[in-house]
């Protein structure tokens, strides 16, 4: 057998202001799971330049974020050429960040970018589409039999001012319900509404105990003036939530959604206080066609929406093959 390529995964940024750093730990999963253990090193970025340089990885790939002044990518830069290897990066907050988007071109021979309608606005050679995904470690939860489970409807998330408006809009109606709306910064007006804060394995056991999910998009740009563009492809919930095994009422803000989960069999289309009244009788009138649509989300999520699918997209359009017979 051929070798396994050696990738290094590392971040963008320091990791005590980094909130994300759970995405590099899934995405070195993925990438064991495709190549092995042996083939995959994590550091954080402030020890990646010495890791590269002793280990000389084939490619190392940087997940985050390129907002942060301080975060010594040159100095990573200049190891990977020492060592020989390739540097990728996956920026994973486009596009509320894409203004920052000139930084990839002297750093990254690759680069990857959550969001498919902010890739045609790098000015790189190399840029491709990669959306983020679950991870069945942390996310994958056995499904439940949706007349057994003790939440109505789960969303956990930041009280985003498009969240907010839709919350207080539909406040009546999911007051009347056994929901939990978590998250943080909510407004002590709404009764629907606990500031809670979750983390991801708690996440999925919320999602996994509730007959429906719902999947509110953010509308808060960090760095978005210039172009000002309209998030297109759809965040990491969407994945984690279909693994966890809950039916999603997706608030439909663009239509790529409909090429990642199948409208009506695999998640639920929503735009107004209407679509989830109406969702919510169909959960407890017809449980067994939420639990289908729940059923049809995880195993669409399985096969298609894994941070080991991704480790193995990342390593084709790198040129880097797996273990293959000689």
């Amino acid at each position: 057998m051929s070798p396994a390529p050696r990738v290094l995964v590392t971040s963008t940024f320091r990791d005590s202001i980094n909130t994300n750093a759970g995405i590099r730990t899934y995405l070195s999963e993925g990438f064991r799971e495709v190549l092995g253990t042996d083939a995959i090193t994590v550091r954080p970025l402030e020890l990646a330049p010495e890791a590269v340089l002793e280990l000389r990885p084939d490619l190392v790939i940087g997940v985050g974020s390129l907002v942060p002044d301080d975060a010594d990518l040159r100095g990573l830069r200049r190891a990977v050429d020492a060592a020989g290897s390739r540097l990728a990066l996956w920026l994973h907050d486009d596009p509320y960040e894409i203004d920052y988007a000139f930084k990839a071109g002297p750093l990254a021979d690759i680069v990857f970018s959550n969001d498919s309608w902010s890739v045609p606005h790098y000015r790189h050679p190399n840029v491709h589409h990669l959306p983020l995904a679950g991870a069945p470690k942390i996310h994958l939860r056995d499904l439940k039999p949706v007349e057994e489970r003790g939440i109505a409807l789960f969303f956990c998330g930041v009280a985003y001012g498009n969240r907010i408006d839709l919350i207080r809009r539909a406040d009546a109606l999911l007051a009347r319900h056994a929901v939990s709306i978590l998250g943080s910064g909510w407004p002590d007006d709404l009764r629907s509404t606990t500031n809670r804060r979750l983390d991801a394995k708690q996440m999925a056991d919320h999602a996994a105990d509730a007959r429906l999910t719902l999947n509110i998009g953010r509308d808060l740009d960090i760095a978005n003036r210039r172009y000002g563009l309209p998030a297109a492809t759809p965040g990491p919930r969407t994945f984690e939530v279909a693994l966890s095994g809950s039916a999603q009422l997706y608030v439909v803000s663009g239509l790529e959604i409909g090429t990642m989960f199948e409208p009506d069999s695999e998640i639920l289309l929503v735009d107004s206080v209407r679509d989830i009244a109406l969702a919510l009788e169909r959960a407890y009138d017809d449980p067994a066609g939420i639990l289908a649509i729940a059923a049809a989300a995880q195993a669409r999520a399985l096969k298609d929406h894994t941070y080991a699918v991704r480790a193995r997209r990342i390593l084709d359009l790198c040129g880097l093959a797996g273990p293959s017979e000689g």
